[in-house]
């Protein structure tokens, strides 16, 4: 990430046209968002700074445990070893967290298919926007990675509970919403 190194010299436009080159599309962003993106490294975005990598998804949530984070959105490609690395998509709105992870190995690369991965990305906005949001009395939270286990749960009284382990998280939370 570019916590460590704020000097780094990428923009947005460089970034997408990174990302493009490896097959991987430019996500909906919310409006309120958008002018607070910064670059965090060749291949990442963020409304803020982190020092966490976009990789390590289960530190993304611990915020979570102890309270509910400022609006924010990550987006990029993040990775560590020799084949191991994803692209991921965190959304953290008023109403709901969103962690999106989808692995991208370096040595089939053909196995990423990145029409799917906008559909996730249109089923993302989706949920993030759906009205039942507004009316619930917690937070959602949706966790929905192929190199982790998908799960479900809410924020409730500045607690987080898991509700479901599921796979196809984002699907399955905007059936029972």
């Amino acid at each position: 990430m570019n916590a460590q190194n704020p000097m780094v010299t990428f923009s947005l436009a460089d970034i997408a046209v990174n990302l493009a080159a490896l097959g991987v599309p430019f996500p909906p962003v919310p409006k309120a968002l958008s002018e607070h993106l910064m670059p965090l490294s060749d291949y990442a975005f963020g409304s803020c700074l982190t020092e966490i990598p976009l990789y390590y998804l289960e530190a993304h949530l611990e915020p979570l445990l102890n309270q509910w984070p400022s609006d924010y959105v990550m987006y990029g490609l993040s990775g560590h070893g020799f084949n191991s690395r994803a692209v991921h998509y965190y959304l953290v709105t008023d109403r709901c967290a969103l962690f999106i992870q989808r692995s991208l190995p370096v040595l089939s690369s053909s196995a990423f298919q990145p029409g799917q991965f906008t559909h996730l990305m249109q089923r993302t906005t989706e949920l993030s926007c759906h009205p039942a949001l507004d009316s619930c009395e917690d937070q959602l939270v949706v966790v929905d990675s192929d190199i982790l286990y998908g799960r479900i749960g809410r924020y409730q009284n500045g607690q987080l509970n898991w509700q479901h382990d599921v796979d196809s998280a984002i699907e399955h939370a905007l059936a029972i919403l």
